[in-house]
């Protein structure tokens, strides 16, 4: 029989510089064994990490992120703790989101999409 899929969604909501605080999480996510996937951004209000890591680097992402003080919204923390209670194998992929959500008084980034040739 398969094991279900792992999926986890983590949140938070800060002040700090969002190109610090994207390089934080993404240097969290590497030293717990895992990797990038992917990424969106959303003006300069919002950056979606996509990665994924073995189940056993989850207590040393948990550990990393608050030893950053980026703390997770409620509901991602209670769903990272509920992952790591549940003691899946640690060479168990964890497929995942990071949702950085910046608050700050700076004007919408507008970024220019260069025309596609054709």
């Amino acid at each position: 029989m398969s094991q279900r899929h792992l999926f986890l969604r983590l949140a938070t909501v800060t002040r700090r510089d969002r190109h610090l605080a994207t390089d934080q999480v993404a240097d969290a996510v590497g030293a717990a064994g895992g990797w990038i996937d992917g990424h969106n951004q959303f003006s300069n209000k919002m950056t979606t990490l996509r990665f994924t890591l073995p189940a056993g680097g989850l207590v040393p992402l948990r550990s990393r992120l608050a030893d950053l003080n980026l703390a997770l919204t409620d509901e991602a923390a209670a769903a990272l703790d509920a992952t790591i209670a549940a003691g899946h194998a640690p060479d168990r992929e964890v497929s995942a989101s990071f949702q950085l959500t910046f608050i700050h008084d700076e004007p919408d980034l507008r970024i220019d999409i260069p025309a596609v040739p054709g």
